[in-house]
């Protein structure tokens, strides 16, 4: 069995549902690196393991988190705006988003046999770059961002409406992730998911 197969468990997965950042798109490092940049303008510690840990989930949410957690008052608008300003800055230094290609090479055997969407928590603005820079745009029926959803990752809303998009049950959709917050999103909108880190796979 090769590694495609293995990621498709069963003959009852009628459709896929990709991550992005860190699952299609290689841009983890670059969004780190301006969560850093920009917490020291704050003059916060901003860490891997605090971002990590919550990957998937848009930044203003991820501010009020560590508002919470920290005792921080930063503004989670403003800071969407400075750290987004820092990640094209750091974009357009690095040249074209490159891909994961694994998982890329995935997406592309199921291309045109299986109606395909894309749920992420980036904003759509710098998710249709990416797909710009991938040239994988045209392989997916639909894709959800941050700004298309009211209640992000780890809540279901964002897979669920990709789903729905591409009317396909719940249950025989396929979720590829790589961040905590996606996977408990895809769990619980009743998906079975693969960690594209691990090649686990988990089922509701």
């Amino acid at each position: 069995m090769n590694l495609i197969e293995s990621l498709i468990p069963s003959s009852n997965i009628k459709g896929l549902i990709f991550d992005l950042d860190g699952t299609l798109a290689d841009t983890m490092p670059l969004h780190i690196d301006a969560w850093f940049a920009t917490g020291e303008t704050y003059g916060v510690n901003i860490t891997a393991q605090m971002v990590e840990e919550r990957a998937g989930t848009p930044t203003i949410q991820v501010i009020q988190q560590l508002n919470e957690l920290y005792n921080w008052d930063i503004d989670p608008s403003e800071f969407r705006e400075k750290k987004n300003s820092v990640y094209l800055d750091l974009k357009k230094n690095n040249g074209k988003i490159q891909p994961v290609q694994r998982v890329v090479d995935i997406a592309g055997s199921f291309h045109g046999k299986l109606p395909m969407a894309i749920g992420t928590g980036s904003i759509r603005y710098n998710a249709s770059m990416a797909l710009k820079d991938l040239e994988i745009g045209d392989w997916f029926e639909a894709m959800y961002t941050a700004d298309d959803v009211i209640n992000p990752k780890p809540h279901p809303e964002t897979f669920l409406k990709c789903a729905e998009h591409i009317k396909i049950d719940p249950k025989d959709c396929l979720v590829y992730e790589d961040g905590p917050s996606g996977i408990t999103a895809a769990l619980a909108a009743g998906m079975t998911v693969v960690n594209v880190d691990t090649f686990e796979l988990y089922r509701p």
